[in-house]
């Protein structure tokens, strides 16, 4: 298995992101920009890897639930999303909240033992210096939106996922 690690805040749209739960909302506070911008761009960059899996590393799923963030994804993305580093079911629930990105990817990457894997985040703290190959960095004020971090995407994906 073929797995994606993908956050939204500062990959999809610029980080500036709140929840406001009472009244069901979320804002984006980069004036000029729109949530989920650059999903055409990582649907255009993983349209030819039809064998990669998406696993949502974002803090999505812990404040709105795994189905709704999920669902916040146009239909082509949802079909590949598997699972999300946080579920709160798991017995390690708790401890979440605690870990870095990079710790609850390890983690999930040591549950789900996906063949090949790689991380869109603009979250580099605590990334192990033999795993760091794996983080595609995006600048957290684009995201995507980045003609650099495209091309990190595009190479990364053809460094890890070779097309057979």
């Amino acid at each position: 298995m073929d797995v994606v690690f993908l956050d939204y805040d500062g990959a999809l749209h610029p980080s500036p992101v709140w929840f406001d739960p009472a009244l069901g909302r979320v804002d984006l506070r980069s004036p000029g920009h729109e949530l989920f911008e650059s999903v055409p761009v990582l649907e255009a960059a993983i349209a030819p890897y039809p064998s990669i899996r998406i696993v949502l590393s974002t803090s999505w799923v812990e404040a709105v639930g795994y189905e709704e963030a999920r669902g916040f994804l146009p239909e082509t993305l949802q079909r590949r999303v598997i699972g999300a580093t946080y579920d709160p079911c798991s017995p390690d629930a708790w401890r979440y909240p605690r870990l870095t990105r990079y710790d609850a990817i390890a983690l999930d990457v040591k549950a789900r033992k996906p063949k090949r894997w790689l991380a869109i985040d603009d979250d580099s703290v605590g990334w192990a210096p033999r795993e760091r190959d794996r983080l595609i960095w995006v600048p957290p004020q684009l995201g995507l939106a980045c003609p650099d971090a495209q091309a990190r995407l595009h190479a990364g994906l053809a460094a890890c996922f070779p097309q057979d």
